[in-house]
């Protein structure tokens, strides 16, 4: 399955990239990254440039870095002094890195810019854990922390400029989980809630899993693919979104692209033929989309592999 980025493992720098092994299919050319000798590799973030942002892991250390598409060349992060594990997850165009960190026993968001300066931040209600999951342009940084109050997962936007936080998540959700930010300040991301509570009523499953866009005024569509368990990962300025589904929480796991109308409930139907889906393994969890549709993420054979899909030629 795919690995959680939940830091506990000791952070090192300088690791080269590894092979791109390449697949064309459904309108994608699709590429494996993998640093030699890592049990894991996940790409979670993408930028307009083509800079990739990921983590690979060689047990018991964790190596993040930035893959620069054009040029093939993969540069390490430099860890946050002090602290046992550091993570990369999102990219703005200008170079801006969020993520998180770990001293042992507590997770915070981090936020690295242009000029490799770290800013370590809290939720003021989480407890233990905030994570960076997204940044935008403007500086605006999207995650999710868990809540001391609600005692549960809740999604949030985050404005360094005013240290101010903007929480995302309907009360009645079991988790709220808040990922990629537009220029436009548009958020993308998952929400599970009992079958009685769904906002969007017509699900047959006792827990329902729907992804969500937030706009920038607040308002909140809930949409599924296919009838399918649902999650929403990366929006682009055009407003396109990608995600994944998957029945049940079982196998095949699917990417998908879409773009919403403003209703609050949608059901969207893509043909099965027309799901991103990666030869050869059964597990594809797109992350993030550029302006210009080039997809990253994880996929799994048994172990995560980072991947990047450009749109074919024709």
């Amino acid at each position: 399955m795919k690995m959680k980025i939940q830091l506990s493992l000791i952070f090192a720098a300088g690791i080269l990239a590894g092979p791109l092994l390449a697949h064309a299919q459904a309108g994608y050319d699709y590429q494996t990254i993998d640093q030699p000798g890592a049990t894991f590799t996940e790409v979670l973030g993408i930028n307009n440039r083509g800079d990739v942002v990921g983590n690979g892991v060689i047990f018991p250390n964790t190596y993040p870095f930035v893959y620069e598409a054009r040029t093939g060349t993969l540069t390490g992060v430099a860890p946050v002094a002090g602290y046992v594990d550091t993570a990369v997850v999102g990219i703005s165009d200008n170079g801006v890195l969020v993520g998180s960190i770990f001293d042992g026993s507590v997770e915070n968001g981090l936020i690295i810019d242009q000029n490799g300066a770290s800013t370590v931040f809290d939720h003021p209600d989480a407890v233990a854990f905030t994570q960076a999951r997204g940044v935008n342009n403007k500086g605006l940084v999207s995650g999710f922390y868990f809540s001391s109050t609600a005692s549960t997962l809740v999604g949030f936007i985050y404005d360094p400029k005013t240290d101010s936080f903007t929480d995302i998540g309907d009360p009645s959700s079991l988790q709220t989980i808040a990922h990629g930010i537009n220029s436009r300040g548009e958020v993308v991301g998952d929400s599970f809630f009992f079958n009685e509570d769904d906002p969007c009523p017509g699900s047959n499953d006792i827990v329902v899993r729907r992804a969500w866009l937030r706009k920038k005024d607040g308002s909140i569509s809930y949409f599924q693919v296919n009838g399918l368990h649902t999650a929403a990962r990366g929006i682009n300025d055009a407003g396109s979104i990608v995600g994944f589904v998957n029945p049940a929480f079982s196998p095949p796991i699917k990417g998908f692209v879409v773009e919403l109308d403003d209703s609050p409930c949608q059901s969207i139907a893509i043909a099965d033929s027309d799901l991103l889906e990666f030869p050869e393994f059964d597990f594809l969890f797109p992350e993030g989309i550029t302006n210009s549709g080039v997809i990253v993420g994880i996929v799994n054979d048994g172990n995560d592999h980072g991947f990047i899909a450009t749109p074919a030629k024709d």
